[in-house]
């Protein structure tokens, strides 16, 4: 399928993915489980998506970008919640260390 016969090719939703991705990783999805198993499902529509592309499939390319930006975009919010609650959870351990030394 040719461009002007049918969707065009998907380059803004192709670099958009990838964007998510890479802020994704950056906000550190690799090092929480279930934000990476998020992360590479993303890569891994991402990769079939350039296949898509490349087989003149535009119209399924675009649905798979579209299930990797959400995918990446999962990802890097699973790995910001997860990154709260460890602070959450350091922030009231020092609660708990300062009312001990105060009750003293």
């Amino acid at each position: 399928m040719l461009a002007c016969g049918g969707a065009a090719i998907p380059q803004d939703s192709l670099t958009a993915a990838q964007a998510d991705v890479k802020g994704a990783e950056v906000g550190g999805a690799a090092d929480n489980p279930q934000a990476a198993l998020h992360l590479q499902k993303a890569k891994e529509q991402i990769e079939a998506a350039q296949a898509q592309i490349k087989n003149g499939d535009n119209e399924q390319a675009a649905r798979t970008l579209d299930r990797a930006q959400a995918d990446a975009e999962l990802a890097l919010a699973l790995a910001k919640e997860a990154k709260a609650q460890g602070d959450a959870s350091d922030a009231s351990e020092q609660v708990h260390k300062l009312r001990k030394e105060i009750a003293k």
